[in-house]
């Protein structure tokens, strides 16, 4: 099977839902476009990214929404994070599928500031690894997150990621980033 076809296949065989503790990931559709609209304007939800992506306007964004959020590229796979009651609170994806060393990168948005601190963002990553850990031939899971992002490396944290080094992003101001990842022979990556 050839990396595109992998790729394809792993953005096909995903469930409507996936399940954690507290939340549910679900697939976007039309409806979310504007949540997503608002939470991309909001510069304290993106405050560790400097390039993060910016629409003037939602007629500009639609499009962008669409092509990205909706259909995809077959390369990165978005789901939106709700709460308990089935609240939108945020996004995560997974991109970066390389079948040959076996891994993919994640990223995590919580949008809704008012759920910042209240343990969703680490039950999201640990609902996706759980996922992403069923598929064949995957066995590491990494992420990037700004060293002062401190709430984010706490997500990762009790999710039981681990900090492998600090590393420097090129679309960073040259403030140094946290390398991070949890892989599947780590007898512990389900523990509470």
């Amino acid at each position: 099977m050839t990396e595109t076809q992998s790729n394809k296949t792993a953005g096909q065989a995903q469930d409507d839902f996936l399940r954690g503790d507290r939340i549910y990931l679900r697939r976007p559709t039309m409806n979310d476009a504007e949540r997503i609209f608002h939470w991309e304007r909001d510069d304290e939800v993106w405050r560790y990214d400097p390039h993060r992506p910016f629409s003037n306007s939602m007629a500009e964004f639609l499009p962008v929404f669409e092509r990205n959020y909706i259909r995809g590229n077959g390369r990165q796979f978005w789901f939106i994070i709700e709460d308990e009651k089935h609240i939108p609170i945020g996004t995560i994806t997974y991109f970066n599928i390389d079948y040959r060393l076996g891994q993919v990168e994640i990223g995590l948005g919580l949008g809704e500031k008012n759920r910042w601190g209240k343990g969703y963002g680490h039950d999201a990553i640990r609902a996706l690894v759980k996922y992403l850990f069923s598929l064949p031939g995957l066995t590491r899971i990494y992420a990037e997150t700004a060293l002062a992002n401190r709430p984010s490396r706490h997500a990762f944290a009790k999710a039981n990621f681990v900090e492998v080094n600090q590393i420097y992003d090129p679309r960073s101001s040259g403030e140094p980033w946290v390398l991070l990842e949890i892989r599947k022979q780590r007898k512990d990556y389900f523990k509470e």
